[in-house]
């Protein structure tokens, strides 16, 4: 059974004494029909990527300060809820999408994992359901929680928010 909730402040970073080892929380983990599993992991300096076997060393393994990713929030329209983020390396993003169908009578989540070079897909996975832990809107908290704010008539995150 995916686990999730709904709500604004999923995620709180804590402050880290200096010199302490920053610790990761988790924000998304799922497997994949092909046995791989991702994870993206936050800190107060950003966001950990980990792609691979479980078990193994990753195949990739990125870190991103936040200035480095991109989030898109749920724009508070339509049947799901949804909402992702992106992080690039090199040439190649990986996107990792998250949605709750609102409507449905169950409040299905699904979520994946898309990679693309510039406007080329280069892959599509979807994780499955009993692996999924992603709570929705976690990567707009996450952002929120490093210090960014919507700007709701510009869409953008910012830095300053007032």
């Amino acid at each position: 059974m995916a686990r999730f909730s709904i709500g604004w402040s999923v995620l709180v970073l804590s402050a880290v004494p200096f010199g302490a080892v920053a610790q990761a929380e988790p924000l998304f983990q799922c497997a994949f029909a092909n046995g791989k599993t991702v994870v993206l992991e936050t800190d107060e300096t950003g966001v950990s990527y980990r792609f691979g076997r479980p078990g193994q060393t990753p195949e990739l393994a990125l870190h991103r300060p936040y200035d480095q990713i991109n989030v898109t929030p749920w724009p508070g329209v339509g049947r799901s809820i949804w909402e992702d983020l992106s992080l690039h390396n090199g040439a190649v993003t990986y996107r990792l999408w998250g949605a709750l169908d609102r409507l449905s009578e169950d409040h299905n989540l699904s979520a994946g994992l898309i990679v693309e070079k510039g406007d080329e897909e280069l892959a599509r996975l979807e994780c499955l359901p009993d692996s999924l832990n992603y709570a929705v809107f976690s990567f707009s908290d996450a952002y929120e929680a490093a210090g960014y704010c919507w700007n709701f008539e510009d869409f953008i995150w910012q830095e300053s928010c007032e």
